[in-house]
């Protein structure tokens, strides 16, 4: 099997049609793929979420699939069907989806290629075999806090540092 194939498999076994998947990838656009039955989506600011990402791979974590939404400035990670729907916290910058549609491009349009996005997303971490299916939600978790705990020490250091404080 292809990278192609094994992620239209992917996307297959979480909902999608197999023909639509081929006939949107094809023609270089992102195709709908069900969010809910085998995975969530934890969709977090760009800044929180790559720092996030650096400090998850720095650690050594196994990354699931990962999209990039530059328009939005946003990362969305794939984790676990409702591993933390109702226990994550309230953390600044994040939002949890649990049912609808992610779009998602084809495997070979990634940030590492340089290739340009599919409707708005590029993968950072595409759905290929090397890939888990999913980014352990209590990892991420510490790694969007300690994200978010970075961002606010720098923003504080910034504003004592002002001579008008």
């Amino acid at each position: 099997m292809t990278p192609t194939s094994d992620a239209v498999s992917w996307a297959v076994a979480a909902g999608a049609s197999a023909q639509g998947v081929r006939t949107d990838w094809q023609a270089g656009r992102a195709t709908e793929v069900p969010i809910g039955s085998l995975w969530h989506v934890l969709r977090v600011t760009g800044t929180t979420g790559r720092d996030a990402l650096t400090r998850l791979q720095a650690r050594g974590e196994p990354l699931g699939p990962v999209l990039e939404v530059p328009m939005r400035f946003t990362i969305e990670f794939l984790v676990p069907r409702c591993a933390a729907a109702a226990t994550w916290p309230p953390l600044l910058g994040t939002r949890w989806i649990e049912h609808g549609i992610i779009r998602c491009p084809g495997p070979e349009r990634t940030r590492s290629a340089g290739r340009r996005s599919a409707c708005g997303r590029r993968w950072i971490v595409p759905p290929v075999p090397a890939v888990i299916p999913v980014t352990d939600a209590d990892a991420l978790c510490e790694a969007v806090t300690a994200a978010l705990v970075h961002q606010a020490e720098r923003w504080i250091s910034k504003v004592r540092s002002h001579p008008l404080v």
